[in-house]
């Protein structure tokens, strides 16, 4: 397993990820914006020289790391590779931005997802309403490593 920063040549790959594990993927554009925002936050890992999930994040004004996606390919799922994806970023989001509150949100129906936050520290501080382009509400999650 090799987690390293996203490079640009990566896009299509990350995209394409985020088309298998996503009903509202984000469109190529917006991966684009956030590669080149906030490269060190927008991580990959690789088994076998292929991407199989990614991480991104930004620097909020408030203070917040923001995990913004993370995403793993459901060949790859409960390996640890999400988990270990976001210590990195959160260990990033720490020592480079002096940052130990970060933020996301989640379907309130995706409960595999919502018990790995939990496991990682996360916990649920409100509902956005219809957050979701088919008007499914997410859960805001916290947590704070300070």
């Amino acid at each position: 397993m090799n987690i390293r920063q996203a490079d640009i040549e990566n896009l299509n790959e990350i995209y394409e990820l985020e088309v298998m594990c996503f009903k509202d993927p984000y469109p190529k554009n917006l991966l684009f914006m956030l590669l080149t925002l906030y490269p060190e936050l927008f991580l990959v890992v690789e088994l076998n020289n292929k991407i199989v999930g990614y991480v991104s994040g930004v620097v909020r004004r408030d203070g917040l790391g923001h995990i913004v996606s993370i995403c793993v390919h459901p060949a790859y799922r409960r390996e640890g590779l999400g988990s270990k994806l976001m210590e990195i970023i959160e260990n990033i989001f720490k020592e480079k931005f002096n940052i130990c509150r970060y933020r996301l949100e989640v379907r309130t129906s995706n409960i595999t997802a919502i018990n790995l936050y939990q496991k990682l520290g996360y916990r649920i501080t409100s509902i956005i309403p219809k957050y979701y382009t088919d008007g499914e509400d997410a859960y805001i999650m916290v947590k704070e490593n300070c």
